[in-house]
């Protein structure tokens, strides 16, 4: 199919429900238009394709706001995405970041990169911090100007924040030659994840948290270290998350993860979103009776680089792997889509949704598969 026979095909099949709409009907396990679907960070993308560069997405109001907008014009994608980036509590505790005109930030001074120096922590206040209040601002901000546009927050697991408050390589290291003070950096995390969520939630009320949390994957941690020093922590704070927002959590582990799966079934999770190196079929019958599947359509190698028949043909097959797990499944990239993915695709991957995931309930295949 060519772009356009796509942009025809695609008028054949508008939405018919907004996506709050069709989200908390196929929840409730109504039947709707068709299944739920996302893209990951496709607001950033749209900045680079429309000539602006990232720097300007998170400097500049009006362009951020242009482009959630856009975002949901062209592809249905709504709301807006307060999410700490990997490294932004990280700094909010003192490491100093680099912010590229294009691409994402890096870390360019870690913290504690000399040891455990506690006294060099900040101790963060989500109200009152350098780093944290300016993102509470912008979204008080959207709230006051746009009320239209829905929004949500989220933020990274404790390893991965741990690994931007001191390097990788010493935090691995340390799990085999100082296991305690890693434990304690991880505490101060969870405490410090919670905080945002407490401040957070008093200013919009209560939401669903989404967590990414890629260094806990099992290509960098083992299964011995998981159960040591990530469990505990991303289990406390799922827990805190919970008690303090009475809505279960969303989780995507970035890579590697089903030996991580057995250990998620009996936490307070709303959805796993499951990366495209796994397989779909397993993570369903692993956690499907548990919570939402989220997943898992590879971001380069179909999303990036493949054409639009093969987005179409990927969608397709994890529809027809996941669109009758238990608790749900929303359609979504296994992970970031990168910058330069041709928007045709995109196009695609809603077009193929649509088509293919038509009349689902909960549970079921959808009729478009059928």
């Amino acid at each position: 199919m060519n772009k356009e026979e796509l942009l025809e095909e695609f008028k054949k099949y508008p939405d018919e429900m907004t996506s709050s709409e069709r989200m908390t009907a196929y929840l409730s396990g109504e039947k709707v238009d068709h299944l739920p679907y996302d893209l990951f960070d496709v607001p950033q993308l749209l900045t680079e394709a429309s000539g602006y560069s990232i720097r300007q997405y998170y400097d500049d109001f009006d362009i951020f706001v242009k482009m959630i907008k856009l975002a949901e014009k062209e592809f249905g994608l709504s709301g807006a995405s307060f999410s700490l980036t990997l490294r932004q509590m990280g700094a909010a505790m003192g490491s100093k970041l680099e912010y590229p005109e294009h691409g994402i930030d890096f870390v360019k001074e870690h913290i504690l990169k000399d040891g455990y120096d506690w006294e060099k922590l900040i101790d963060v206040d989500p109200k009152d911090n350098y780093i944290l209040s300016p993102h509470l601002e912008k979204a008080k901000r959207l709230k006051r100007e746009h009320p239209e546009i829905g929004f949500s927050s989220g933020l990274k697991g404790p390893m991965s924040v741990a690994s931007a408050v001191r390097p990788i390589e010493k935090i691995l290291r340390d799990l085999r030659k100082d296991p305690e003070n890693v434990k304690k950096l991880l505490d101060i995390i969870v405490e410090n994840n919670l905080r945002w969520v407490k401040a957070w939630t008093e200013e919009f009320g209560p939401s669903t948290m989404a967590i990414a949390d890629p260094v806990t994957c099992a290509d960098i941690l083992s299964p011995k270290q998981f159960e040591e020093f990530s469990l505990p922590a991303i289990t406390k704070m799922i827990n805190g998350i919970y008690k303090i927002t009475g809505n279960k959590a969303i989780l995507h582990i970035c890579g590697h993860s089903a030996s991580i799966w057995p250990h998620l079934r009996d936490l307070p999770l709303l959805a796993f979103s499951v990366d495209n190196c796994e397989d779909l079929n397993e993570c369903k019958r692993v956690l499907g009776d548990k919570m939402l599947i989220i997943g898992n359509v590879p971001p380069v190698d179909i999303l990036r680089l493949g054409s639009v028949d093969d987005v179409i043909e990927n969608v397709k097959s994890c529809i027809e792997k996941a669109g009758d797990s238990p608790q749900g499944y929303i359609v979504c990239s296994g992970c970031d889509v990168p910058f330069g993915t041709p928007l045709e695709n995109l196009k695609a991957y809603v077009y193929a949704v649509r088509k293919y995931g038509k009349g689902a309930i909960k549970g079921k295949i959808p009729e478009g598969i059928k």
